[in-house]
């Protein structure tokens, strides 16, 4: 059964990876833009192990909302955890919940919200989400 976090809905996916210098600014932390691009990753990484094609051909998921709240600073040298979390499934959209934490320390550093919606690429609109998906993000199935 996939892990549950009462805050987030169920677990997706988990990456690990080591910040680099060249992800910092001037100001000598890591730039808020590198944060959407690890929850990017997170989203399109577990796509991809989820059978979502992410190639613009049919269907799938395209990126309507991205919110992200900056908890604390991040600098190099550190590595960190990214999980990603199923939440609210509409009839077209669903949310997808992400925790950034440096390793060795369970308060998140930043959070991220995104809703993307099902759509189908020939058409250029919104379609339901399908079932398959649905058993994914609701913890029924690990596959599409």
């Amino acid at each position: 059964m996939a892990h549950q976090s009462p805050a987030s809905g169920i677990k997706m996916s988990t990456l690990r990876f080591p910040l680099r210098w060249g992800e910092m600014d001037a100001l000598g932390h890591i730039n808020n833009v590198q944060y959407l691009r690890y929850f990017e990753e997170s989203r399109t990484s577990w796509g991809e192990s989820a059978g979502i094609h992410l190639d613009g051909k049919g269907d799938g998921m395209i990126l309507l909302k991205a919110t992200v709240t900056y908890k604390q600073q991040l600098s190099y040298p550190a590595n960190i955890v990214v999980d990603l979390y199923a939440g609210e499934i509409g009839r077209t959209s669903f949310q997808m919940v992400n925790t950034l934490c440096v390793v060795g320390d369970d308060a998140p550093v930043a959070l991220g919200e995104f809703v993307l919606v099902w759509f189908d690429y020939v058409s250029g609109k919104p379609i339901p989400v399908p079932a398959a998906l649905r058993a994914v993000l609701e913890g029924r199935a690990s596959r599409i």
